[in-house]
């Protein structure tokens, strides 16, 4: 049976409707693309920061045996790099120990430079979460330490024990700003670096 021109064109070619399901159907693709995009991205940038403090502190721990001294971590109290946000712990650097002055403080050589977390990363305050919270905060007369940053820190012995709390293991999680602000509870996309306090070994979870 042949066909005529009207029906061969209706098989051939898409209909204006067609064409707009499909437009839509991109958009709407497109629409959920940007919305999803940016915090995958986000937590990618958190599991790259807890990875890297999670090696930086077992790096550390090998310094501390193989000069047979103690070493120090400090992480530093600031700002975000661009506002808005809140002050927290956004910075470590690892300084080994070399002596001790007239007044029992330590003396160190930052041979590390300070690693910044992601801007929009940082330590949970909560001491739950995060063993250091409201430990000792250090004034910093440095100013090439961390821009000068108060920190708090914990000490790794040359046998590889700390001076974190003995009594159960350590950890250091890490979260991020949302809107600028601290998360007031645990958000469900978070990393966590655990520390046994006998011999430093870091584990990321």
């Amino acid at each position: 049976m042949k066909c005529s021109k009207w029906t061969s064109r209706r098989h051939g070619a898409f209909t204006l409707v067609e064409i707009l399901v499909v437009i839509t159907l991109v958009g709407m693709l497109i629409t959920m693309a940007a919305l999803t995009v940016p915090g995958a991205l986000a937590s990618q940038r958190l599991s790259a920061a807890a990875r890297q403090l999670s090696a930086d502190l077992n790096h550390a721990t090998l310094m501390a045996r193989k000069e047979n001294r103690p070493v120090e971590v400090r992480f530093y109290l600031m700002d975000p790099l661009m506002p808005p946000g809140e002050v927290a712990c956004r910075g470590y650097q690892v300084a080994v120990v070399t002596g001790w002055d007239a007044e029992g403080r330590p003396t160190t050589s930052l041979d590390a430079e300070m690693q910044r977390l992601p801007d929009d990363v940082l330590l949970m305050p909560s001491p739950t979460y995060n063993t250091l919270h409201g430990k000792a905060i250090h004034d910093n007369d440095n100013s090439n330490a961390g821009g000068g940053a108060p920190y708090v820190s914990y000490f790794i012995n040359g046998d590889g024990t700390t001076t974190l709390p003995s009594q159960a293991p350590a950890v250091l999680t890490l979260v991020r700003e949302t809107s600028g602000r601290i998360p007031a509870s645990l958000p469900s996309d978070y990393r966590s670096v655990v520390i046994d306090p006998q011999t430093h070994l870091c584990r990321l979870y």
